[in-house]
């Protein structure tokens, strides 16, 4: 979703108000005003026909609208996206620090969330994983596309989810912003890293040796950046897979692995 648009657009229209000239008074911009400012975003950025761009339509494109809407309107994420503004205006030398600020929060906030919702999540993006065209696939398993790349990719996929598969996939996406804006995220330890490495090795050695060349797969394996698309895209589905077959604290160690900024 364009949510970084969007907030340049805020952006580009902050310096006029928190900059008076020498001989005006200088103007305060408050926490208050900037989240003000981004419950406008959904009414000034054109989202509906951004999201129609990328395939959305009827109720996914409802679902699509409200979830924009609803990243900019809560006060629990709007006040953590108005501090960081303030805090990249009052560190200028620092660019780019309050842009591309939901993902961060959602990927924060997911190692919070219960184990069944964090499952279901992930499912989600399997399915979405598995719907991609190789070449796309391959890109974003070797994280080979830009952030925009990335999203508009993946937004296209998440636009032909039936509906209550992209409400609830949404539905998670904000309880985690919500999370990630006041908690830091979750991080495993040493011990439960090296169970979660443990556990996928095995699972990728039965997963691997039954493609039609696993040695292929192997050697690809070794240095990701390298594989070509359709052994990348195979390898991350593997993963994918490989992740899903896990139980218990294992699995949910996985995932939050997975989910980490």
């Amino acid at each position: 979703m364009r949510l970084i648009i969007a907030l340049c657009l805020c952006l580009t229209v902050l310096p006029a108000a928190a900059i008076a000239a020498p001989e005006e008074d200088v103007v305060v911009v408050t926490k208050q005003d900037i989240m003000a400012l981004l419950a406008q975003i959904p009414d000034i950025a054109p989202v509906r026909e951004d999201m129609r761009a990328l395939g959305f339509r009827g109720e996914n494109l409802e679902l699509a609208v409200a979830q924009n809407r609803a990243f900019y309107t809560d006060p629990v994420i709007a006040g953590h996206i108005a501090e960081q503004v303030m805090m990249a205006y009052a560190n200028p030398g620092r660019p780019g620090q309050a842009q591309g600020l939901i993902w961060p929060l959602i990927d924060r906030g997911l190692g919070h969330l219960p184990t069944r919702k964090l499952r279901y999540y992930y499912k989600v993006e399997e399915t979405m994983i598995d719907a991609l065209p190789v070449a796309q696939c391959g890109r974003i398993i070797r994280n080979d596309l830009s952030a925009q790349a990335h999203s508009d990719t993946m937004s296209r996929v998440a636009a032909r989810l039936n509906a209550p598969a992209l409400k609830e996939y949404y539905a998670i996406q904000l309880r985690a912003a919500r999370l990630g804006a006041s908690r830091r995220a979750v991080r495993l330890s040493r011990a439960q890293f090296d169970r979660v490495r443990a556990a996928l090795d095995r699972e990728m050695d039965v997963l691997v040796a039954g493609t039609p060349r696993p040695e292929s797969i192997i050697e690809a394996m070794r240095d990701l950046r390298r594989a070509d698309d359709r052994r990348a895209c195979v390898i991350g589905r593997l993963m994918y897979d490989a992740v899903m077959r896990l139980e218990g604290q294992v699995q949910r160690d996985a995932l939050i692995f997975m989910s980490a900024p």
